[in-house]
């Protein structure tokens, strides 16, 4: 009992220390969202789906988070997020992939419903946060 209280406390203090990043992904842009763990928006940041500009938009995280870890969660419907992906992994991030019926399930669960790239990126964000042990890291 007491090791499992340990193991709690530790990977609390891990998701207390960890942002936690969710992108909408589509063809030309893509729109990340990083939330720290009390579901705080800390930024927000747009880029382009081309290869070269990924490592800036890693540096904008790195400076939105500071000093914490990081976890990207990918909504990736049609693909279009393949190379971001490989780009993460290649780089070793924490990457996972976010069924978008997640996404959507927190999006109805509003008494207003949004639809905005903004919007969808901070439901993928929010799924990340709640089922980060449990979805599938990304390939």
């Amino acid at each position: 009992m007491v090791e499992t209280d340990e193991k709690e406390r530790i990977r609390i203090y891990q998701k207390r220390n960890t942002c936690f990043i969710g992108i909408d992904m589509h063809k030309d842009t893509h729109c990340a969202v990083v939330i720290d763990c009390w579901m705080n928006k800390l930024g927000e940041v747009s880029f382009e789906n081309r290869p070269s500009k990924f490592p800036a938009f890693v540096e904008d995280v790195r400076r939105i988070c500071g000093t914490k870890e990081f976890v990207f969660g990918l909504e990736d419907t049609r693909g279009f997020g393949r190379n971001l992906a490989a780009y993460l992994v290649g780089r070793r991030f924490a990457v996972k992939h976010v069924n978008p019926a997640y996404t959507s399930a927190i999006r109805l669960s509003n008494p207003i419903v949004f639809k905005d790239d903004s919007y969808d990126a901070y439901c993928v964000a929010r799924v990340l946060w709640d089922m980060t042990d449990t979805l599938q890291d990304a390939r």
